[in-house]
């Protein structure tokens, strides 16, 4: 077979998307030279910038690609440099006009749904990582926005430790199981007490909408503080109609201040679809149901509040053990009982909120040049 043709090289180097901004290199104007040189190809990829810590992915994807493409080429050398300053605003920009903030705009696709509790304890954030791992299995684009600003544990419950990629002023959240993930803890170590009050809470949330590059997911899952404090009322005012499903456990109490929670939003003008009930039963080696918690305060929750009770999720030690790990038992053992409850309470999600149609995505960049440095020659891409 002949050596590909340079055309034929940037095709191919256009089904190529750039990990984090989910877009093809050559729809992102990253592809600066293609030299072809007997059976070797070098190629000059324009990183979003210096340093970028996925540098390693174009290092293995690019070749892997072309190979695979064209079997005659015996290696591909990969050289990166960095888009200029006024290149990342042009990029920073229209992406915004291709995917606009914030998530209340009347054109959004996407579906945003607030998870809250009346109070700790009841595992609301599990819940939420693993509704969202379970949408995400379903085949749905899933963001994850942690609002829980004093008890963060999104990040470790996903275990993402490293801090976002920030282009211009656009932060690019680490995706994980096909999860977009934005938190206070990606920020600040672990072991750090946020010490803030409302307008510094309020500023960050508002940046955590706008200013992430969420990309227009089918689904966004904000996981709210419990109670009914500052986070969830700037929340309402940011997402005005957005959804907002309330965890709860069987116990009378839990129940009682859930419904406080639940009232709340509606007098924010947050559409409460439904209720979650955790820690319903334990299932002993015997095949027994254990209500260690009592029993019926999801199903009293879900009446008061005129919702249907959407899931019963087990108590199960592996729950615990997943999380604490990094990984939801529904991805690690999907077979569990308790990963069944929470993909079928996602599909009733899905049910009452089913994602909207999303359209065609294309951005148009200016054209650059750039020189190989390695005496090839510059390759323009029109897009």
């Amino acid at each position: 077979m002949p050596m590909p043709t340079e055309q034929q090289i940037s095709e191919v180097l256009g089904q190529i998307q750039d990990p984090e901004l989910h877009r093809g290199l050559n729809d992102l104007n990253m592809v600066r030279g293609i030299s072809i040189d007997g059976s070797e190809i070098s190629v000059l990829i324009a990183l979003t910038i210096p340093g970028c810590p996925l540098k390693d992915y174009f290092h293995t994807v690019i070749p892997a690609k072309l190979k695979e493409s064209f079997p005659d080429v015996s290696h591909v050398n990969v050289e990166l440099t960095s888009m200029t300053e006024q290149e990342r605003e042009a990029l920073v920009g229209n992406l915004r006009k291709d995917t606009p903030a914030p998530f209340a705009r009347s054109d959004s696709t996407t579906q945003v749904i607030a998870i809250g509790s009346g109070k700790g304890g009841v595992g609301k954030s599990t819940t939420t990582v693993n509704i969202a791992a379970s949408l995400a299995k379903l085949g749905h684009s899933v963001g994850l926005l942690d609002a829980d600003v004093w008890g963060f544990s999104i990040p470790r419950m996903l275990g993402i430790h490293e801090r976002p990629t920030v282009v211009g002023e656009m932060i690019m959240p680490p995706e994980v199981f096909g999860i977009k993930v934005v938190s206070i803890g990606l920020f600040t170590p672990e072991d750090n007490p946020v010490v803030w009050r409302g307008p510094m809470l309020h500023k960050a949330l508002q940046q955590f909408l706008s200013d992430v590059h969420w990309d227009e997911p089918d689904y966004l899952l904000i996981d709210l503080p419990p109670g009914t404090g500052d986070v969830a009322i700037s929340i309402a005012q940011f997402l005005p109609g957005a959804s907002m499903v309330i965890v709860t456990t069987p116990q009378a109490v839990a129940e009682k201040v859930a419904q406080r929670a639940g009232l709340m939003a509606e007098k924010t003008n947050l559409d409460v679809i439904g209720v979650v009930e955790n820690m319903s039963y334990f299932r002993g080696d015997d095949g027994k149901e254990y209500r260690i918690f009592g029993e019926g305060g999801g199903e009293a929750l879900a009446d008061k509040l005129d919702v249907p009770l959407l899931g019963q999720i087990p108590l199960e030690p592996s729950t615990r053990h997943f999380a604490d790990a990094g990984a939801p038992i529904v991805l690690q053992d999907p077979d569990a009982e308790v990963s069944q409850a929470f993909v079928t309470t996602a599909k009733e999600i899905v049910n009452l909120v089913p994602p909207r149609p999303r359209p065609a995505k294309r951005i148009s960049l200016p054209l650059v040049q750039g020189p190989m440095g390695h005496g090839g020659h510059a390759h323009q891409h029109t897009h």
